[in-house]
C-alpha cells in the first residue's frame, strides 16, 4: 500500500506574480516521481487577490489525482476535511479512469483500491464569483484552442486566454521559438483578448514513461496535462472574475462503450465532456463552469472551420509536440501528415503553419493507414482507425498538381521532384484502400456547450457541416450521461456509502 500525504498549498507573492506551491510525499518511495513538489506562477492583476483554501485544494486534487491510478493500491492523507460528498466524488472520478485504463490494456483490475483519509479542519465555504459573463479559454496554439479563440472573440467581449508553460524534458513544445511567436501574434491579432501565461514545473516532476512500466500504454502527461491547464484557468479566472471556462474537447474523445455495466471511455477521457461536466459540478461551488465549444466537431472539421472561418489565425496553428527548438513543426510524424493534408484537401497551404512538405513526404511516403483487423471495439482503437481513415480521405482529395504547387519553387529541385513522385505513389496506393465516407458533426453534443454561446455556435456548425446519424449520437450521449450522474451523485447526497463501487 502506497501512503501519500498531501501538504497544505501555500501562496507566495513573487515579483508581480502569485506563486502557488504544492508538496506531497509518498511512502514507500516510488519511481513515478523525480520530485514531489510543483508550483503555479500566475501574473497578479492590478488589485490584490485572495485565493481561498477551497480553491487551492481543488487545484491540488485536480493536478495530483490522475497519478494515484498509477500508484494503486494507495491511501491519500489530507490535512483537511473536504465538503459533503467531495471525497467520494474524487473516488468515483478515479473509478472511471481506472475502468478505461484497464480496458485498454486488456486487464480487469477495476476494484477500488484508492482511499482518501480526511483529518483536520473542514474547508470553509466561499462566496461564489458574481456572474458577469466573463470567459477564460485555455490556449496552446493548437487548432482546437485557435478555433475556440476565434469563436469566442467573434461572439463575446472580454475574453481571457490562458496559456500554460510547463516544460517537460526531452520535449521542446512548451519552449520553442515558434510557441513564443504564436503567443505574440495571437495577442496582436486579437487585441480585445487578454493573454495570461501561467508557469508551472508540474510536468517535470514525474517520470513520463512510468505508465508503460506498469502496463498502461499512455504517458503520465496524457493523464494529467488537461487538469493542469484547467487549474491554470481556474486560478487566472478567479483572479480576474471569469466564471465560464473553456477547454477543447473533440468529438473523437467522446467515444465510449459499455462493458458488463462499466463505461469504457477513450484513453484521453480526462478532457471528455463526461469529465468536464463532472468537474463543472464541483466548480459550481466557486461560481464557475467548465465546458468545451468543440465537442460536436471532429478533428478534421475543427481544422476545416478554423482555416475557412478564421484565415487570419490559421497560420498560427501549432500542433506538433515533437517540434525541435528551432522548428515550427517536425514535419516527419503522423500528426504532421494528418494536419498537412487536412489543410491541403481544402485548398490551403500547410507551409503557412510551418510544415515542410518535402521533408514530410520523404519521411512518410511509406505510411500505412491503421485499420481495425480484429473484433476490438475499444474507443482508443476505433478513434485511431477513424483518424487514419481521415488522413486517407484527405490525401485522396488532394490532387498531385495541388501538392506540387504547394512546394513552390522547390518543386523544380531534385528533392522536390522526388517528393512529388513519392506523393503520387502514396496516393495511388491509398486509393486502392478507400476509406469510409466522411462522418458528420454531432448536434447532440451541443447540449454540453455553455448556454452563454450555445445558440450562435449551433448556427455556425449547422451552416458548415452535415449532421451525423442521430441514433449513434444519442446512444453514446446516454452512456456519458449515466457516467456523469454516477460521478456527481455524491455532491448532492446527504449520506454516502463510501464503500460503493
Amino acid at each position: 500500500m502506497n501512503e501519500i500525504w498531501i501538504e497544505r498549498p501555500r501562496v507566495v507573492v513573487d515579483l508581480g506574480h502569485d506563486r502557488i506551491e504544492f508538496a506531497w510525499r509518498v511512502e514507500p518511495q516510488t519511481q513515478l516521481y523525480q520530485r514531489t513538489t510543483f508550483f503555479l506562477r500566475v501574473p497578479s492583476p492590478s488589485s490584490p487577490v485572495t485565493f481561498p483554501d477551497r480553491l487551492l485544494w481543488l487545484v491540488a486534487l485536480l493536478c495530483l489525482h490522475p497519478q494515484w491510478t498509477l500508484l494503486r493500491p494507495c491511501r491519500i492523507h489530507l490535512p483537511v476535511r473536504l465538503g459533503v460528498g467531495e471525497a467520494e466524488f474524487w473516488l468515483r472520478l478515479l473509478d472511471a479512469t481506472v475502468v478505461t485504463l484497464e480496458a485498454h490494456r486488456g486487464g480487469n483490475d477495476v476494484g477500488r483500491t484508492i482511499e482518501i483519509v480526511e483529518d483536520g479542519p473542514a474547508l470553509v465555504e466561499v462566496t461564489p464569483l458574481p456572474e458577469k459573463g466573463l470567459t477564460a479559454a485555455a490556449f496552446s496554439g493548437g487548432k482546437d484552442s485557435l478555433l475556440q479563440a476565434g469563436l469566442l472573440t467573434e461572439l463575446l467581449s472580454n475574453v481571457l486566454l490562458v496559456n500554460t508553460c510547463s516544460p517537460m524534458w526531452p520535449l521542446h513544445d512548451h519552449v520553442s521559438e515558434r510557441r513564443r511567436y504564436v503567443l505574440r501574434e495571437i495577442a496582436a491579432r486579437r487585441p480585445a483578448m487578454t493573454l495570461v501565461e501561467v508557469n508551472s514545473d508540474l510536468r517535470s516532476s514525474w517520470r513520463n514513461d512510468f505508465p508503460p512500466v506498469v502496463g498502461y500504454q499512455v504517458s503520465v502527461n496524457e493523464l494529467t496535462d488537461t487538469f493542469l491547464y484547467l487549474s491554470a484557468m481556474i486560478v487566472a479566472g478567479w483572479a480576474r472574475g471569469a466564471t465560464h471556462l473553456f477547454l477543447a474537447s473533440e468529438a473523437e474523445v467522446q467515444e465510449s462503450i459499455d462493458v458488463e455495466g462499466n463505461i469504457v471511455q477513450h484513453p484521453h477521457a480526462m478532457y471528455s465532456v463526461v469529465t468536464q461536466s463532472a468537474v463543472s459540478a464541483l466548480l459550481s461551488r466557486l461560481g464557475m463552469s467548465h465546458s468545451s465549444l468543440l465537442s460536436p466537431l471532429r478533428s478534421q472539421q475543427i481544422q476545416q472551420l478554423l482555416w475557412q472561418r478564421y484565415p487570419d489565425l490559421s497560420d498560427l496553428q501549432y500542433s506538433c509536440w515533437r517540434v525541435a527548438p528551432d522548428e515550427a513543426t517536425c514535419s516527419c510524424c503522423s500528426q504532421c501528415l494528418r494536419i498537412a493534408f487536412a489543410a491541403l484537401s481544402i485548398g490551403q497551404w500547410p507551409g503557412r503553419m510551418g510544415i515542410d512538405l518535402v521533408k514530410l513526404m520523404h519521411a512518410l511516403h511509406g505510411w500505412e493507414a491503421r485499420r481495425l483487423t480484429g473484433p476490438s471495439l475499444l474507443p482508443g482503437d476505433r478513434v485511431a482507425a477513424d483518424l487514419h481513415a481521415q488522413t486517407v480521405r484527405t490525401i485522396a482529395m488532394t490532387p498531385v498538381l495541388r501538392f506540387a504547387k504547394a512546394l513552390g519553387k522547390r518543386r523544380y529541385t531534385p528533392r522536390g521532384l522526388l517528393a512529388i513522385d513519392r506523393f503520387r505513389r502514396l496516393r495511388r496506393r491509398l486509393l486502392w484502400q478507400p476509406a469510409a465516407a466522411a462522418p458528420g458533426y454531432r448536434p447532440a453534443y451541443l447540449a454540453y456547450v455553455d448556454p452563454l454561446v450555445r445558440e450562435p455556435v449551433a448556427a455556425i456548425y449547422a451552416a458548415a457541416f452535415s449532421p451525423e446519424d442521430a441514433t449513434q449520437q444519442e446512444a453514446m450521449k446516454q452512456r456519458g450521461e449515466r457516467l456523469i450522474r454516477r460521478i456527481t451523485e455524491p455532491l448532492s447526497a446527504s449520506s454516502i456509502d463510501k464503500g460503493a463501487a
